[in-house]
């Protein structure tokens, strides 16, 4: 007997300790909060204030969910458990909260053996948020944890293992109004199981392995994320009169052959289809009006039939709409004649091969238009078209021949890229001389324009007022092998230019008057082959200088001294520095009044020398070099002296020798 006390002391002694040691630890309490996350506790602490209404034991090492000591708080509204090993909950444990609201029980083990929780999380009179993300939860435990939770507002059941849902999943939880299910595995949703959820506003629905969604008929829903899954197919549920109030559907990233139906859902603000596989019927002619409906096209677009005008007008409060990375090759025809409150339209990523909003009134609130990384070889714009556009995105397109006032009609139009096409430019409108090429674009007076990417279009040549009346802020002529930029190409940028760049050209000479800008904050010159440039001889605003891999050997005081007061950044790896007469660069970097090329050490040479360090270089060094190159000089000079009186000497010497012989003889 007295063997079987010890062995119970023994057993039970280990115990007390480490209850007394966990109600030791150091639980922060700060207005009725109890703040007992990532303290390593094996269970819920006995020796808070019994008033405590909210408590966070996240990040612990908790196992089991007993009733108590957790009973002992009666007025909790917040308990955090999230982040621990919870695997086993006592029932009731949760009724002994009478006042509880939120409840956190994220990234716990209640999955691992169902048999532990079959009693669930029994009633939750109050709780308006649940949180069971990242539980390892199948379908079918769900049903039996949930329970009864007559004002449960939110539930996150993301990152489980969920497969199916039951048409009786959500019953328990009448006034749900926020649902996630994002991160499952489901494949399958039963007819009915949302209808028990008559305030169901927002649902979650994405990366699972969903393939269709074939009856649509959640008519109170707003919000739809249904991105990252396989849906081949999205129609609403048939019937008449029916008002849905869905305005954010999300389909990215899914396996969409067609444009989904969206004739029933008149109030859709944002609508995400991109990175799917819609296109147009097989053989269909870009110049073809009358795209019919049918299984194998848009099944939502406009055509010439009457029949469209429902799914028209369907899109007419569309604020956003993302067709991006797609296999379309053309717009059908009057698809975005009723799209008159869309303002961001993203069309990039697809095979379009022309693009064309002519129609007055066309678009009249889009502020974006994205079309870059298409083949566009036609662009054409209508003059009372697009009249709020303010971004245009064309990079990486194939325009070349484009009519000579294609952005002229672009009354409100503030960015346009146009890299990686072959855009030519126009002479000024004020310009002498024969009429513009054929082909050419006209950017000059585009009032609303401050910022122009014409990087990489092969361009040849810049001619003379380009830019007249277009007050530009940010101009990008880089990449373009061999431009000659003409005098007065950049005339009219002085008061309101403030980024160039000219990088990559090969330029040789700039015909610049860069003094002349006086706003100008960032140039960039780098990989050209400039050896010198204008003299700033009055303040300017330039901050960063970018002269990278040129052929500047010297950049003297007289030249770039102005730039002190306002610059801050100067590059100059890959020139061929001179250490001797660049005092100005040597006092910027022994000061460290500017930052010269970041991180790196710029490099210098004495004559034909190695290189060293610029910042080694000290002014006794050039003196001494310059002296001994005197000595040189002076001693070469005496010896050539001296070689020319021996000369002479010995010339004098032999012509007297000879006079004495001559009469010697005589």
């Amino acid at each position: 007997m007295s063997h079987q006390i010890l062995l119970l002391l023994a057993v039970l002694i280990p115990g007390l300790t480490t209850s007394q040691h966990q109600d030791k630890v150091p639980c922060k309490v700060v207005d009725k909060e109890g703040l007992c996350q990532g303290l390593g506790l094996l269970q819920v602490p006995s020796l808070l204030p019994l008033d405590i209404e909210a408590l966070d034991l996240s990040g612990n090492q908790l196992q089991r969910l007993l009733v108590s000591p957790l009973s002992l708080y009666t007025g909790l509204h917040h308990l955090d458990l999230s982040s621990n090993q919870i695997s086993f909950l006592q029932p009731g444990v949760f009724q002994a909260l009478p006042l509880l609201q939120h409840l956190n029980l994220a990234h716990n083990h209640l999955g691992v053996d169902p048999a532990l929780n079959g009693g669930g999380l029994g009633l939750l009179p109050r709780v308006t948020t649940l949180d069971l993300s990242g539980n390892s939860l199948h379908s079918g435990l769900v049903e039996r944890l949930l329970g009864q939770a007559p004002a449960l507002r939110s539930l996150s059941l993301a990152q489980n293992s969920l497969m199916h849902l039951a048409h009786h999943a959500f019953w328990g939880t009448p006034a749900l109004e926020w649902l996630d299910l994002h991160s499952n595995v489901l494949m399958d949703i039963e007819d009915g199981a949302f209808e028990a959820l008559p305030h169901l506003a927002h649902l979650n629905l994405s990366r699972n392995s969903l393939t269709c969604i074939s009856d649509f008929s959640l008519q109170h829903l707003q919000v739809l994320d249904l991105s990252c899954n396989s849906i081949e197919a999205f129609r609403t549920a048939p019937g008449p009169g029916a008002e849905y109030q869905l305005t954010w559907l999300d389909l990215r990233d899914n396996k969409l052959l067609h444009f989904p139906d969206l004739a029933a859902l008149t109030r859709l603000r944002y609508l995400n289809v991109s990175n799917n596989l819609i296109q147009l019927p097989m053989g269909l002619a870009p110049d073809r009006g009358d795209i019919k409906a049918s299984s194998d096209g848009w099944s939502a677009l406009p055509t010439s039939s009457p029949g469209w005008n429902a799914s028209t007008c369907s899109l007419s409060q569309l604020l956003n709409l993302d067709l991006s990375y797609n296999e379309l090759e053309l717009i059908p025809e009057g698809f975005l004649e009723h799209l008159t409150s869309l303002r961001f339209l993203n069309l990039s990523r697809n095979c379009l091969r022309a693009f064309g909003a002519q129609r007055a009134g066309s678009l009249p609130s889009l502020v974006l238009l994205d079309l870059s990384h298409n083949a566009l070889e036609t662009l054409e714009t209508g003059t009372q078209a697009l009249g709020a556009l303010r971004t245009l995105s064309l990079q990486h397109n194939a325009l070349q021949d484009l009519p000579l006032a294609t952005f002229s009609g672009l009354a409100s139009l503030h960015d346009l890229n146009l890299q990686g096409n072959r855009v030519r430019v126009c002479l000024g409108p004020s310009q002498p001389g024969s009429p513009a090429p054929p082909g050419c674009v006209a950017f000059s007076g585009l009032s609303s324009l401050r910022s122009l990417n014409l990087v990489d279009n092969e361009l040849e040549t810049l001619p003379a007022g380009a830019f007249l009346h277009t007050p530009l802020a940010e101009l990008d002529l880089s990449a373009n092998p061999g431009l000659e930029v003409a005098p007065g190409a950049l005339a009219g940028l002085e008061a309101s230019l403030e980024v160039l760049a000219l990088r990559g050209n090969g330029l040789a000479e700039l015909l610049v008057d860069l003094p002349c800008f006086s706003c100008l904050k960032q140039l960039n010159l780098a990989e050209n082959r400039l050896s010198r440039l204008p003299a700033w001889t009055q303040a300017v605003s330039l901050e960063v200088l970018d002269l990278r891999n040129n052929s500047f050997s010297l950049l003297p005081g007289s030249a770039m001294g102005a730039l002190e007061a306002s610059l801050r950044r100067l590059y100059l790896q890959g020139n061929p520095l001179s250490c001797c007469g660049n005092g100005w660069l040597a006092t910027q970097l022994h000061q460290g009044r500017m930052d010269v090329d970041a991180t790196q050490d710029l490099v210098c040479r004495f004559g034909s020398h190695e290189e060293v360090a610029l910042s080694h270089v000290r002014p006794e060094d050039c003196e001494q070099g310059g002296l001994g190159t005197v000595n040189l000089i002076l001693l070469l000079t005496f010896a050539l002296v001296s070689l020319i009186l021996l000369t002479t000497l010995a010339t004098c010497c032999c012509v007297r020798r000879q006079k004495f012989s001559q009469q010697y003889k005589a």
